[in-house]
């Protein structure tokens, strides 16, 4: 059977790339990336399940699903031209997502399923420091952060725990590592641009760190999630985490201008 090795979550800022690049060691985000790829590295997984929210690369206000499963056999981006990053293709890995598709239709959870992708930054940033050589398959589950009415962060918390559930029934052998991507409390272009909303981080640090998971989602109404900023639903994704690894407290909890890194080990 399939085991959940590591559960991380991560920003995901395309600036995150150049500026290490153009001033490498001097970025606090860059230690914290780091921190996390070690963790990673010595959980050895075999495959990637990341949590994200399509940045309108794949999905617009016409067609935008709550929940989506990427079944693609292999995806490229960035695609998004001023994302100041290398290009990249990602191999999926199609048998354990439509496995996990089904899965969730019986468990009563009516995904979209997208058999081809075009990965924004927001999947690959992740990808480009914890999976630099993309030799780990990749597993997308897109949930709407973006489009009211957002999902119910209770319903995102039981996604997690549906989740958790397939990897531990999967008949295959992999290792798996669970990567939530996006922010906590965000504005980009909006009105509340440079400002953080300090109170609902330190909400949400808070109860992550004492594993709180189903408080967080009890508190993270789609009014609150807004007045964090109009980035601020990414935080969904790590509800969808939280749901996932069970009891497991972080092994570490770190925040940095609106954003978290963590890690959860399960052995």
């Amino acid at each position: 059977m399939a085991k959940l090795v590591l559960a991380a979550g991560v920003p995901h800022p395309p600036r995150l790339v150049y500026e290490m690049a153009e001033s490498p060691g001097k970025m606090r985000g860059e230690a914290l990336m780091k921190q996390v790829r070690r963790c990673v590295d010595e959980a050895e997984p075999d495959l990637i399940i990341e949590v994200d929210s399509d940045h309108f690369v794949n999905f617009f206000y016409n067609n935008l699903p709550s929940f989506c499963i990427g079944m693609a056999e292999e995806a490229q981006g960035p695609q998004e031209t001023w994302c100041p990053m290398p290009r990249y293709t990602v191999r999926g890995h199609v048998p354990l997502a439509k496995a996990l598709f089904r899965h969730g239709v019986n468990a009563k959870f009516d995904f979209a399923a997208a058999h081809e992708l075009r990965l924004d930054h927001s999947l690959v940033v992740p990808l480009h420091f914890l999976n630099p050589s993309m030799e780990l398959p990749v597993v997308p589950i897109y949930t709407n952060g973006f489009a009211s009415p957002l999902p119910l962060a209770t319903r995102c918390f039981s996604l997690g725990r549906m989740l958790r559930g397939f990897i531990e029934a999967w008949e295959g052998k992999e290792r798996i590592a669970l990567i939530a991507s996006g922010c906590f409390a965000m504005d980009v272009g909006g009105p509340l641009r440079g400002w953080t909303d300090t109170e609902w981080m330190e909400t949400i640090s808070g109860l992550l760190v004492r594993g709180q998971y189903q408080a967080l989602a009890r508190r993270a109404t789609e009014e609150r999630i807004n007045a964090a900023g109009n980035n601020s639903g990414e935080l969904l994704n790590w509800i969808t985490v939280t749901g996932a690894v069970g009891k497991t407290k972080p092994l570490f909890l770190e925040n940095d201008e609106g954003s978290g890194y963590a890690v959860w080990k399960f052995e």
